[in-house]
C-alpha cells in the first residue's frame, strides 16, 4: 500500500486498500464504515481479577496465564461490573507509517457498556502504534446492567491515521466560514466560541426544547440486556426525564444519562470529527463513551441536511452535578480525511441506525415512540 502522500485520518476507500493488502485480516468489508471499521468479538471470554495495560514488551497472552478468574461462555451474561477481556477476531499487521486508535460504537455507548482496545506491549488503552503486527483484545464492562453478548457482535470502531488529523485554528475558521458546522435550533449557522485551551466547536445540553429531555440509568443487576434484540421497551431499563420547570437538573453521582445537544453539527465528506473526552473544566463527568461522528453526519450527501444533534452519554463522578439548559458540555474537534469519502454516513449502502435522530435518542435495542 502506498498512501505516504496523505495525511490524516483513513477515509473508507484507503481502510479497503489496507484490508485487500492484509493489514487487517479476519475483516468483513460489510463492517467498514466511512471513516472507520466496526470490530467484531470472538467466543474467547475471560473474567479478569481487574482491569490491567501490558508492559512494553509484554503480550497479552502470557499476562492471561495469572491475570483470570475463569474463562466465561458467550451463552453467560457480563455481570454488572464485571470486568471481561474478549478477543477481537481481526488481526492487525499495519504498514510502518500507520497507526490506530478505537471508541465504543454509539450502540454500545449509549447503553454504558464501557469498552476499551488493549494489544500487545503498548501500555495505553485504545491505541494502536505504527506498524503494530498482532492481536486485538477488548476489556468490556457493563456499567449499567447485565449485557448477553452473541458472536461477532461489534461494540466498538477502529481509525486509522498517517499523521495528527485535527484542523488548525485558522482552517477551523475557513472551513466553517465555507459550511457552517454548527448549527442553531432554527438551522442558522453559529460562530466558533473560544474555550479553554482547546481547538474547536463546543456544543451546549439542551433541556428545553422536547417534553423528555433525557433518560436515567441507576445501577441494577435485575435486568439482562441482550445485545442482539431490538425490541426492548425503554422503560425496562431506562426512567425518562421532563423537561424541568426552571432548566435546571440534578445530576446524580453514580447514575448514567442520555442527553443531547441544542446545537447540530455538520460533518462534510472530507472530514471526520471527535468529541472530546471527559474534561474536567467542563465538570465531574464523563459526557461521552462513543464519541465518533462519521463524513456526512449532519451533512448529508451534498450538503443537503443543515446539522443534527449529538447525543449525549453522561456518566457522573465524584459528586452530583447541577446542569442547566444551555451550559457548555462537550468539544467537537474536526479532523482531515486522507480523501473525500466515498460513501457517506446515511447511504443506503451502510446500516445507519442514528442517521435521522432527534433529541435524545437511545440505542438501537429499544424501540422508540
Amino acid at each position: 500500500m502506498s498512501i505516504e502522500q496523505f495525511k490524516g485520518a483513513l477515509a473508507i476507500q484507503h481502510i479497503r486498500e489496507l484490508m485487500h493488502a492484509d493489514h487487517i485480516r479476519e475483516a468483513q468489508e460489510e463492517h467498514l464504515q466511512p471513516s472507520s471499521i466496526d470490530l467484531s468479538v470472538s467466543g474467547e471470554i475471560y473474567r479478569m481479577r481487574g482491569t490491567f495495560l501490558p508492559r512494553p514488551g509484554e503480550k497479552i497472552r502470557d499476562i492471561l496465564k495469572n491475570g483470570i478468574l475463569f474463562p466465561v461462555s458467550l451463552n453467560q451474561p457480563l455481570e454488572l461490573n464485571g470486568i471481561y477481556l474478549i478477543r477481537l477476531n481481526e488481526l492487525l499487521n499495519l504498514p510502518s507509517n500507520i497507526y490506530a486508535m478505537t471508541n465504543n460504537k454509539s450502540s454500545s455507548g449509549r447503553i454504558n457498556l464501557q469498552t476499551r482496545l488493549i494489544v500487545n506491549s503498548v501500555s495505553s488503552f485504545d491505541y494502536v502504534p505504527r506498524g503494530y503486527n498482532g492481536e486485538l483484545w477488548l476489556e468490556v464492562i457493563p456499567k449499567s446492567f447485565p449485557v448477553k453478548l452473541a458472536y461477532a457482535e461489534r461494540l466498538n470502531q477502529m481509525r486509522f491515521f498517517t499523521h495528527d488529523p485535527r484542523l488548525s485554528d485558522e482552517e477551523l475558521r475557513r472551513f466553517n466560514d465555507q459550511y457552517g458546522f454548527l448549527r442553531g435550533v432554527n438551522k442558522e449557522a453559529l460562530p466558533i466560541t473560544e474555550a479553554k485551551g482547546h481547538k474547536g466547536l463546543t456544543m451546549s445540553i439542551d433541556l428545553v426544547s422536547e417534553d423528555i429531555i433525557g433518560y436515567r440509568c441507576t445501577l441494577t443487576s435485575s435486568r439482562v440486556l441482550e445485545y442482539s434484540r431490538r425490541d426492548y421497551n425503554p422503560l425496562e431499563f431506562f426512567e425518562p426525564i421532563h423537561q424541568p420547570k426552571d432548566g435546571n437538573l440534578i445530576m446524580r453521582r453514580g447514575e448514567f444519562y442520555i442527553f443531547a445537544t441544542k446545537e447540530g453539527i455538520r460533518v462534510p465528506k472530507e472530514f471526520a470529527v471527535e468529541m472530546m473526552a471527559y474534561d474536567v473544566s467542563k465538570g465531574e463527568f464523563r459526557s461521552h463513551y462513543a464519541g465518533f461522528f462519521d463524513p456526512g453526519w449532519g451533512y448529508g450527501t451534498n450538503g443537503e441536511t443543515l446539522g443534527t444533534p449529538a447525543v449525549l452519554e453522561v456518566f457522573t463522578h465524584d459528586n452530583d452535578f447541577v446542569l442547566r439548559d444551555g451550559q457548555p458540555i462537550c468539544q467537537m474537534v474536526y479532523e482531515h480525511l486522507t480523501a473525500p469519502a466515498e460513501v457517506c454516513y446515511g447511504d443506503a449502502r451502510l446500516t445507519n441506525n442514528y442517521y435521522t435522530q432527534h433529541g435524545p435518542r437511545l440505542s438501537k435495542h429499544f424501540k422508540m415512540s
